[in-house]
């Protein structure tokens, strides 16, 4: 049996599992096109769900 390793948050370092597919977790969270740009531009890689929500709450508080 081959064991994933989990991937780690580029902004908490928080480990978590990526699927890399749209049956992952990210799928199901609704973000905006202008968060999803950020988090491209400032990151290399997935974000864990916890800063993936966090920014989330951030922009609609900011309403992006």
């Amino acid at each position: 049996m081959k064991i994933i390793d989990p991937d780690i948050c580029p902004r908490c370092g928080a480990a978590f599992h990526c699927s890399k597919s749209a049956k992952c977790w990210c799928y199901e969270v609704s973000t905006s096109i202008l968060v999803l740009q950020q988090i491209e531009e400032m990151y290399n890689s997935c974000l864990c769900p916890n800063c993936l929500r966090e920014l989330n709450e951030k922009a609609e508080q900011k309403n992006l």
